[in-house]
């Protein structure tokens, strides 16, 4: 059975927050929103390795969450570079020799489940590399700077991308060296830059990824109740 490794991105600032705490570490019924986005990977049966990439400043903050909550399969808490892309790189650098399976998930997106995380490392396994991604519900515009609409486009397979996305190791390793300093926003534009063909499994819509406050609100309804010890951090 090919070994599966987990990356967490959890370097992001969350400037479109607007909170001065990042996002990641904002608490929601009273943990935080990255031991939420944990929970599922620790769990999983087919997981046996966890990465955390963070911001250097951030390094010990994560380390006190890692005691605090028992994460067992958190083998290291690596510091990012200036990119997501470069904060994943320098994890995935640090991945123990015998992981053949890759998966990265955003910190921020704390309602995955072991479903959608079974689905993504399947697609893997059968196509190479896959990421979890819904359809497009709502006519899309293009629309000028100014705010005028440019043109209506076909939704018609147009899907939003989510994580967790991931590749068999090697593909990435080759995604990475033909990067050559071009900047990707997630792996599968990586990968698809590389040549490699990236497939969808159906993701979700409530994997939503907490970028404003009023998601807030909508975590706070929807998150199930951690099972994780309740100490003060």
């Amino acid at each position: 059975m090919a070994k599966v490794a987990v990356i967490i991105a959890a370097s992001g600032k969350g400037e479109r927050f607007g909170a001065q705490i990042p996002k990641q570490f904002l608490k929601v019924k009273g943990h935080p929103v990255l031991a939420y986005s944990l929970a599922p990977f620790e769990d999983h049966p087919q997981v046996e390795e966890v990465l955390i990439a963070t911001r250097p400043e951030w390094l010990a903050q994560v380390a006190s969450l890692k005691t605090h909550y028992g994460w067992t399969k958190v083998s290291q808490i690596v510091a990012g570079g200036e990119t997501r892309q470069d904060s994943v790189y320098q994890a995935f650098k640090n991945l123990s020799p015998e992981v053949e399976i890759v998966l990265v998930h955003d910190a921020a997106r704390p309602l995955v489940t072991t479903e959608l995380i079974s689905r993504v490392i399947e697609g893997v396994k059968n196509w190479g590399a896959a990421l979890c991604a819904i359809p497009v519900r709502d006519t899309v515009k293009e629309v000028s700077s100014q705010g005028r609409i440019l043109r209506t486009l076909p939704r018609e397979g147009l899907y939003l991308a989510q994580t967790p996305q991931g590749a068999w190791r090697g593909w990435l390793a080759e995604a990475y060296q033909k990067a050559q300093g071009r900047v990707y926003t997630d792996e599968a534009s990586l990968l698809e830059a590389a040549g490699y063909e990236v497939y969808v499994v159906p993701g979700s819509f409530q994997n939503l990824k907490l970028t404003y406050s009023e998601d807030l609100e909508i975590l706070e309804k929807c998150l199930p109740p951690l099972k994780q010890p309740d100490r003060k951090v």
